[in-house]
């Protein structure tokens, strides 16, 4: 199936299946989500609509105390303008009187009638003139006296059902009381409101009942012959006492609650499920309630569903067929770029098959070619290591020059004064052995110089453990004479020294190419009280040395290739192979680390191991 001859079929083929498969993959995927989602956002509906009916039940009801309290209140305004007038009159006749006390007890049996009472309290003699009947006591004077005085009149109402108008006569110092029985004005009231409630729909034709606290039927317009009777024992279709339930959650929570029960519809016999909203009319004890039939809510639900499925089945649909167009369209496209990959893929077949002639006659010579290769890159080696001997050599020479530079002033002074003695005849024995002892210490220390230098290059072959400043102080005495003479201080910080195993000669020449460097750098740069920094310290057990210098830094260009061989800062003069040699011997050869970077006034190269 898969040989080199179905390749061109499997070429165009294998796209076009591909496509089929991740089309219906992806259908199936889309159409599932879609039903998921047309269940949730149902479920959702369902939970919003109710929701939504549960507000509307709450808005009617307070319609409707809204509306009771509004004509209760009017009620009230106009007994209160009329006891008005009634008090205007009767303090009039009082003030007629002019403080006649006798007449005071008349006035008030005079002017009561039924539902109106009056009562005159005297302050300073603190007694109270009324209908023997009526009760009244003077403490209920007291408790608004002075409230009374700051005002002159003012209204109270008790019990619901007594309304009770104050009035201070300042000049006569009276306070006359008029009491107004308002039990039949407030009946009246309750019995127009009820009427009214039992008229007053939404929806689709539902109503509202009341209900005393004492499950007494005040209103409903489908059941008039019940009215004034007790529910107490009234049950539904599923034999629950709804009405005492009613009451109960009512009179517990006065912002309302919501019951299920079932309940016929107007004008039906059979009994279906339905939503109430019940809440307490507190000031008359009133259970006002409306609800609305679940089957009524359940077919808009229905409904709303329907549309929701036939708009996703539609989109369903649509996506169907514009996915069909798309799989044929891309199919189509596919044959098209498979026969020229095919034709590519020919094309490459034809090279590949020269090739492969060509490799052939190539692996044939290949082991030629390797050998050449070998020992091209041996010889680079050779080269590159004879250069750094070269270069170290040529160091060392400078270093032996400035070392001897002042040995040999001191051999040149000494022959200068012995040919001065025996040119003025004034040489003795004892001089000449002076001077012969004092040229031999010279020469001892010019042959011990010689001795370090070869000391300090002769390669190793075992590690060993060294301390870390003794391998840069054999570096430092190198180095040294060199550093004098350019004006170069040298300053050695030693925080923390530590013992490492390695090649301490080849640590000294890394130390010591990292000082010739710096004093190269500051030379060529000019750099006026030049200095380098050579650090010693221990950072989490691990030997850490920086050598510093103040001679500007590595431009940044050059930083990223300092350790390349054959890369070098120096122009004519420098190799690019010691920094390169370095970096083996910290990194390779005593697996450590040599990095580099800028601080403010120059590189500090880092040895760490």
């Amino acid at each position: 199936m898969f040989s080199e001859k179905n390749i061109p079929k499997l070429i165009i083929l294998t796209p076009i299946f591909t496509i089929i498969i991740l089309v219906i993959i992806i259908l199936y995927s889309f159409i599932k989500t879609q039903k998921d989602y047309f269940q949730t956002e149902s479920i959702q509906l369902e939970q919003d609509y109710i929701q939504k009916q549960k507000v509307v039940l709450q808005k009617e009801i307070e319609y409707i105390f809204n509306y009771i309290d509004y004509h209760k209140n009017l009620m009230l305004d106009n007994t209160k303008k009329n006891i008005n007038i009634q008090m205007d009159a009767f303090t009039q006749l009082i003030s007629k009187q002019k403080n006649n006390h006798q007449k005071y007890y008349e006035y008030v049996l005079q002017n009561a009638n039924s539902n109106t009472d009056f009562i005159i309290y005297d302050i300073s003699s603190e007694k109270l003139y009324k209908d023997p009947d009526v009760f009244f006591q003077k403490y209920q004077i007291d408790d608004i006296q002075t409230s009374l005085e700051n005002q002159n009149q003012m209204f109270t109402l008790e019990d619901e059902t007594n309304l009770y108008f104050y009035k201070y006569l300042k000049e006569e110092k009276i306070i006359v009381v008029l009491i107004k029985d308002i039990f039949y004005s407030l009946d009246d009231l309750k019995y127009s409101i009820s009427r009214w409630v039992e008229y007053i729909r939404f929806g689709n034709n539902n109503y509202f009942w009341i209900h005393t606290n004492t499950n007494k039927l005040l209103a409903h317009p489908y059941r008039q012959e019940d009215i004034n009777k007790d529910d107490t024992n009234l049950k539904d279709a599923k034999g629950t006492l709804f009405v005492q339930k009613f009451i109960k959650l009512a009179i517990k929570n006065h912002q309302g609650n919501f019951l299920e029960y079932f309940w016929p519809k107007p004008n039906q016999i059979e009994s279906t499920q339905k939503l109430a909203f019940i809440k307490l009319y507190k000031e008359w004890n009133w259970i006002i309630g409306t609800g609305i039939y679940m089957d009524e809510i359940h077919q808009v639900i229905s409904n709303k569903k329907k549309d929701l499925e036939k708009k996703i089945d539609t989109y369903i649909q649509n996506t169907i067929i514009i996915a069909f167009f798309l799989m044929v369209f891309i199919s189509f496209l596919s044959i098209i770029i498979s026969q020229q990959i095919n034709n590519t893929f020919k094309r490459y077949q034809d090279k590949v098959h020269r090739k492969e002639l060509k490799l052939k006659d190539l692996n044939q010579n290949l082991h030629v070619k390797i050998d050449l290769a070998i020992k091209e890159a041996k010889q680079k080696d050779r080269t590159m290591l004879r250069q750094s001997r070269l270069a170290r050599m040529g160091e060392m020479l400078n270093m032996i020059a400035h070392q001897w530079r002042q040995p040999l002033s001191q051999l040149a002074g000494i022959m200068m004064e012995v040919e001065t003695t025996i040119a003025f005849k004034k040489a003795n024995d004892k001089f000449l052995l002076g001077a012969t002892n004092d040229a031999t210490k010279i020469i001892q220390f010019m042959s011990l110089t010689i001795e370090d230098f070869k000391n300090f290059f002769k390669p190793e072959k075992n590690k060993e453990n060294f301390y870390v400043s003794k391998a840069c102080k054999e570096a430092i005495g190198l180095i040294k004479e060199s550093l004098i003479n350019q004006h170069i201080v040298l300053n050695v910080e030693i925080i923390q020294d530590k013992q490492i195993k390695g090649y301490q000669r080849e640590y000294s020449q890394v130390i010591l190419n990292l000082l010739v460097n710096a004093k190269d750098a500051l030379i060529m740069n000019h750099v006026k009280n030049a200095n380098i920094i050579l650090n010693i310290d221990i950072k989490d057990n691990i030997s850490i040395v920086q050598v510093k210098d103040n001679a500007g830094g590595i431009n940044k260009d050059h930083i990223e290739s300092i350790f390349d061989p054959y890369f070098s800062t120096k122009k004519s003069q420098g190799t690019g192979l010691g920094l390169y040699m370095s970096k083996m011997i910290i990194e390779t050869n005593m697996q450590g680390k040599l990095s580099v970077l800028n601080d403010e006034k120059g590189a500090v190269f880092t040895i760490s191991i």
